[in-house]
């Protein structure tokens, strides 16, 4: 994932941030003990967001404490655990998506940026072979999506639509893996038009920088990309926002219903109005 799921702060109550903040902080130190000290800097907002929503259609018993912060030792973090494995898990799908972002980045790389990205390969395929290790099935399924969806980026006139579907079937598939058969389609479908919404997202966003660079952008066709961009957005949220009305999700709740319903459209905006020229807040 990109980056671009992650709560809109000013519309959670206190007490809601502080479980989001445990979720991020216990990923944090579930990455350093399974990964290594350093995979820590590769954690995002998108895999605690992941981690909450796999809580909440399992339904699983959480144990909430306060625990030291390793790189602030004075600090006291919240911390939020439960018996199953999706910490673990989590930890693996963000150093496997890590890796792959440092490829396809070596692949569009150049002059200094691309030796940078060498020297940081070695430990990035270091990574990556623990994540093989601990999860073949996790590593493979995404090494597919990724190849596919590279295959599909040598057209530059692959339409929106056909660009997204790769990254919102990969995404599908991590959600509801490990899923119960009562849960799995469910899990399936509110991945897959989440992904659909962060690829769109993920192109707006990178659509001057893709231009200037010469790479791909399936906006690069469109009249209007800005139209077409919100647009796409606009009805894939939609879309996600049905799917998980008609799942009745209870636990965090609250957190999930802030970033599909303000979280993701505060970025959207954010986006807009940087092509605009207006000042973000």
């Amino acid at each position: 994932m990109f980056g671009y799921v992650t709560v809109y702060k000013p519309e959670l109550k206190v007490k809601e941030y502080e479980a989001y903040k445990g979720i991020y902080c216990t990923l944090c130190k579930e990455m350093g003990k399974e990964y290594g000290i350093l995979s820590r800097f590769l954690l995002s907002y998108d895999g605690a967001f992941y981690v909450l929503y796999k809580m909440g259609i399992a339904n699983e018993n959480v144990t909430a404490e306060k625990s030291r912060c390793t790189f602030n030792p004075c600090k006291k973090c919240p911390k939020i655990t439960c018996e199953s494995d999706i910490y673990k898990l989590a930890s693996t799908i963000t150093v496997v998506l890590a890796y792959f972002k440092l490829v396809d980045n070596l692949k569009d790389g150049k002059g200094i940026k691309k030796i940078l990205l060498y020297l940081l390969l070695p430990y990035f395929s270091f990574l990556k072979r623990k994540a093989l290790k601990k999860y073949p099935d996790i590593f493979t399924e995404i090494e597919k999506g990724m190849s596919e969806q590279f295959e599909i980026e040598k057209d530059s006139n692959a339409s929106l639509d056909k660009s997204a579907h790769l990254t919102a079937k990969m995404l599908g598939w991590l959600f509801a893996y490990n899923e119960c058969e009562n849960t799995k389609q469910a899990a399936y479908d509110f991945g897959y038009h989440l992904g659909r919404v962060v690829y769109f997202l993920d192109a707006f966003d990178d659509y001057e920088k893709d231009i200037k660079e010469k790479t791909f952008n399936p906006l690069s066709s469109c009249d209007n990309f800005i139209e077409t961009a919100t647009m796409s957005i606009n009805m894939s949220t939609g879309v996600l926002s049905q799917i998980y009305e008609e799942q009745n999700l209870n636990k965090f709740s609250p957190i999930i219903e802030n970033v599909i319903y303000d979280g993701l459209s505060y970025r959207l905006e954010q986006i807009i109005k940087k092509y605009r020229g207006e000042k973000s807040e």
